[in-house]
């Protein structure tokens, strides 16, 4: 297992990884520089630098696992492997380390010797050297006479180390556009689904309620009785005009003065005659029913609005009235006087058309 090119490419990212058993390389940054022996002007580049410090690092380790798929106790057998092997050579000769230079011995010690800088990277654009002669350079034919050793002797140039700092991703170029405006146009598509989901969710429910409404209209009508009686407490004409069911339900009729009259016209010995019989037995008392209220506010409320009307109402609750308060009116001993006089009520306009008479068993 050749460890050096999975270095090399940890250098790239991290800039300082370590070897374990045998130090730890660094990437750092060369300026650029002329080369007046060769004529050639480099471009600036990274150069790996060795040191034989121990340095606690398990980056390569990982990486190794990690490419070559096994557990991390197996990538660390090679490794120490590997350095063992490259250890033995290096007494001998000089080992290659990939592409980034190559070990050897120097005063019993193993020494690494970095290869030419490298310019991969994005922030120098693939530069390659650049053949240039100085100005005051003779450009004819050198003397015959010249040696190989009056050539003069490079430049040395000094490594000046800088902090690697991470790369980022270059910027998007002018042809990218469309890219960027389809994944803004797919975030807006996104944030807008909630909204749509709810509106069809609100859709449902409407056209739900108004199907519960056109399929029985009686499971709103003690919501429309119960809103209206506040509204109506303001009213004082009693013969006022609307065309609402509401206000025609909060309505109370007059106390029935025919009925009243029939009872008094009658002979003295009639009404002698039917007092034993009406402690012994119920007779049948027929009332016209003008609303329903949940609270005895209300019903009271009710009550009151109705006899400034000329109305004589009551509160009333019995069997059959079940949680609500029922406002009636009057008192018949028969089902057709209730109704003539509930139908006399209506065309005075003083009580709802939604009325209706009916029997209760109450005793007077």
């Amino acid at each position: 297992m050749d460890i050096a090119n999975y270095l090399s490419e940890l250098l790239g990212r991290h800039g300082k990884v370590g070897v374990p058993g045998l130090g730890f390389f660094t990437q750092e940054r060369v300026n650029g520089y002329y080369n007046s022996a060769e004529g050639k002007l480099y471009p600036p580049g990274y150069q790996v630098q060795f040191s034989s410090e121990p340095f606690d690092d398990d980056t390569l380790v990982e990486h190794i696992a990690q490419k070559k798929n096994i557990s991390l106790a197996s990538s660390k057998y090679f490794t120490e492997k590997y350095i063992t092997g490259l250890k033995q050579d290096v007494v001998f000769k000089e080992v290659p380390f990939a592409n980034l230079g190559w070990f050897y011995m120097n005063n019993g010690e193993i020494a690494f010797k970095s290869a030419e800088n490298h310019n991969e990277g994005p922030e120098f654009y693939g530069l390659a050297p650049i053949a240039i002669k100085k100005f005051n350079q003779e450009t004819g034919n050198p003397e015959v006479g010249t040696s190989e050793s009056q050539v003069s002797a490079p430049v040395p140039f000094t490594v000046a180390p800088q902090p690697i700092t991470p790369t980022t991703p270059p910027a998007p170029t002018a042809d990218q556009p469309e890219v960027y405006e389809e994944e803004e146009t797919e975030e807006r598509t996104r944030s807008a689904n909630p909204w749509i989901i709810a509106l069809i969710i609100l859709v449902v429910i409407g056209v739900a309620a108004f199907a519960l409404y056109k399929y029985n209209p009686a499971l709103f009508n003690f919501t429309k009785q119960q809103a209206k009686p506040g509204a109506e407490q303001a009213q004082t004409q009693p013969a006022a005009k609307t065309d609402s069911v509401d206000n025609d339900s909060n309505k109370t009729a007059p106390p029935l003065l025919d009925t009243a009259s029939k009872a008094i016209s009658k002979p003295d010995t009639a009404l002698k005659k039917t007092v034993a019989a009406a402690d012994t037995t119920a007779k049948p008392e027929f009332v016209i029913f003008a609303g329903s209220f949940k609270t005895q506010t209300k019903s009271d409320l009710a009550v009151k609005i109705y006899k400034s009307v000329g109305v004589d109402a009551r509160a009333w609750h019995g069997p059959g009235s079940g949680k609500y308060i029922k406002i009636i009116i009057g008192s018949f001993a028969t089902s057709a006087e209730a109704e003539a006089e509930r139908l006399k009520l209506i065309k005075e306009k003083k009580i709802s058309k939604l009325s209706y008479s009916q029997e209760i068993n109450e005793k007077k």
